[in-house]
């Protein structure tokens, strides 16, 4: 519309209603058929603004953020291929309930299927990834067309968040002149534009349900029974009441004499080392051993959040399929044994202190049975944490020692990212739990290695708080863009972003799985697909201080220093290629010969269950 500016105040309208809806932070890419969203964000002051090259980098920028704040970050690109690279980003919001509003600039209806160029059917391009998708429509000046775009930009906020939080798709539409036009005079909208600008969009307030009474006395009263329970924590996403989950887990715990098998990535392993709580390290070595689990059958299980990450684990109740087995989750069918008792869709927070208030006006009998059921996991976990400490010892570096060495050397109440494949098990097999509470952000929705960095600056730039992100080597070239954003969103000159890549060269975890045994020169050609490369020059590129360590001692040092300087530090961690495998095979079979003799059951044949790649 030549002459017009309804299309910067189309966009405008969107974006102040977008903001009025609990929008904070918009990250863009560049292109020509957004412009009038790119301008229009730039220009608001009620969004912060976060320029991103890469489409790909940017929309894990934007989810990491949104792990962080809880709140929906925007995506906004150009049409074409552009919208094609979030798509990734797109999956592991899904997967792991993140909220996500992406904004796919398009271009109008008469250039479709007309070889125009930059053009492509972006109707629904996410398919079943998103929780919504709409059309905001080409800039018209009707008053319903007007309240229809502040309304949809309500709706994508809503549906973002609930009923079940995830990624959300608009598809904007503008004819050219994309720009802002010098207009002869006042337009005939603009009286209903200011109208609607004043008014912006309608408050959502969500539906909200509590925990069923019922259920509670079921659970209750089979907690009452059991004298062999367990409590599980699987990945969860991290909250600013991380505290609550934690207190809640842990008096739930107390109540029943449960133990409470968490993982590091759960929200409850750092943090949740308290008297009274049996909480044994590294669950997932002693599960592993046959003679353990024979011996160790559980009457009672209760999970909490996403399947857990552990082998050991699945064996375990694939073993002992009989054991009910309550899974307790807000979001998401959280089992893919498909052999629980029943999926309880709940915060597990609030299900554990309706739990632990039901005990504590009639405390259950925390009889023998209980007491040496608690013991034994105990003492397993004590064998689990004394191997993994020796595997660790001396001044060599490993993937053990470089994971259990970030670990301990986070700031208290700081951020921990954990990247997929080795990383996040070697935090699981090498570290023990404290009670030094962590903030710990991972990518188990779909498991992937792709946008960890990017996904680490997002959350840096949004948290006052050091971040430390542990991944490796090909998952830093996955992502190698990304440390344009890390040097970026630490250069506000407050809290560290440290990023330590292991750097064993190549994708190690197929070293651990039965391929391997195929032989080296296929391993190496389609698997671990070892690159030969320094991080330094990329370091120096994108201007990150960078430190290189090989040893156990110039590591703890190099992390020392990178939290005492402003900006973005990259730490490279240079391990021994091929050890990993070996080193934690030696590890479980330490661990099975000493919590065998813990057990009375005869030795079980079978080895332990293998690593998947992800």
């Amino acid at each position: 519309m030549s002459g017009s500016n309804l299309h910067s105040a189309w966009a405008q309208l969107f974006v102040r209603a977008l903001a009025q809806a609990g929008v904070r932070d918009v990250v863009l890419c560049p292109g020509s058929r957004s412009t009038p969203l790119a301008i229009a964000a730039v220009e608001s002051v009620e969004v912060r603004c976060h320029s991103v090259v890469d489409e790909r980098a940017a929309a894990f920028f934007a989810l990491g953020q949104a792990r962080v704040t809880g709140r929906p970050s925007v995506f906004v690109c150009t049409s074409g291929t552009a919208g094609a690279h979030a798509l990734p980003a797109i999956i592991e919001a899904h997967h792991s309930f993140t909220p996500l509003v992406a904004i796919t600039a398009d271009r109008p209806w008469e250039l479709a299927d007309a070889a125009a160029s930059q053009t492509i059917d972006q109707t629904k391009l996410f398919g079943d990834h998103v929780r919504h998708f709409a059309e905001l429509g080409l800039p018209d000046p009707s008053p319903l067309a007007m309240r229809a775009v502040a309304r949809i930009a309500a709706q994508a906020v809503s549906r973002a968040l609930a009923p079940t939080p995830g990624p959300v798709h608009i598809n904007a539409r503008f004819r050219k002149p994309l720009e802002p036009v010098d207009a002869a005079g006042p337009e005939a909208w603009q009286a209903e534009w200011e109208a609607q600008m004043r008014r912006a969009g309608p408050r959502v307030v969500a539906a909200r349900a509590g925990v069923d009474a019922r259920t509670i006395e079921e659970i209750a009263a089979r907690c009452a029974r059991a004298e062999r329970g367990l409590i599980v924590c699987g990945p969860a996403p991290s909250r600013e009441d991380d505290a609550r989950a934690r207190r809640a887990v842990l008096a739930l715990s107390r109540a029943t004499g449960f133990p409470v098998l968490a993982e590091g990535t759960s929200q409850i392993y750092f943090g949740g080392v308290a008297e009274g709580v049996v909480m044994p390290a590294s669950f997932d070595s002693f599960l592993r051993a046959p003679e353990f689990r024979a011996a160790n059958a559980p009457d009672l299980i209760l999970e909490f959040g996403a399947p857990p990450t552990s082998a050991g684990y699945a064996t375990y109740i694939a073993e002992h399929a009989g054991c009910r087995r309550f899974v307790v989750a807000a979001h998401g069918w959280n089992d893919p044994t498909s052999a629980a008792a029943a999926l309880i869709m709940a915060e597990p927070a609030e299900l554990c202190e309706a739990l632990a208030a039901r005990f504590a006006g009639a405390a259950l009998d925390l009889g023998r049975g209980r007491r040496d059921w608690a013991a034994t996991f105990a003492r397993a976990g004590d064998v689990a944490a004394a191997q993994s400490a020796r595997a660790c010892a001396g001044d060599e570096l490993t993937e053990g020692a470089v994971a259990r060495t970030v670990a301990s050397a986070c700031p208290e109440g700081s951020l921990l990212a954990i990247g997929n494949s080795m990383p996040v098990r070697d935090l699981d097999t090498y570290c023990p739990p404290s009670a030094r509470a962590l903030r710990v952000l991972h990518q188990r929705g779909a498991s992937g290695i792709d946008g960890l960095v990017s996904g680490a600056a997002g959350a840096r730039a949004v948290a006052a708080a050091p971040l430390t992100l542990l991944l490796g080597d090909l998952s830093l070239l996955h992502d190698l863009t990304g440390l344009l954003l890390a040097a970026r969103a630490a250069g506000d000159g407050g809290a560290p972003l440290v990023i330590v890549v292991v750097q064993n060269d190549g994708g190690r975890i197929f070293e651990h799985l039965p391929v391997a045994r195929r032989g080296a020169d296929l391993l190496e050609r389609c698997f671990t697909m070892p690159q030969h490369l320094d991080f330094a020059p990329a370091a120096a590129m994108f201007g990150l201080a960078y430190e290189r360590a090989g040893t156990a001692c110039g590591l703890a040092g190099a992390l020392a220093a990178a939290y005492q300087r402003p900006g973005a530090t990259l730490i490279e961690a240079v391990v021994p290629p091929h050890d990993g495998a070996a080193r934690v095979a030696r590890l479980w079979s330490d661990v099975r010969r000493e919590v065998a003799a813990l057990s009375s059951a005869p030795a079980a044949e079978g080895a332990a269950a293998d690593l998947e790649p992800s």
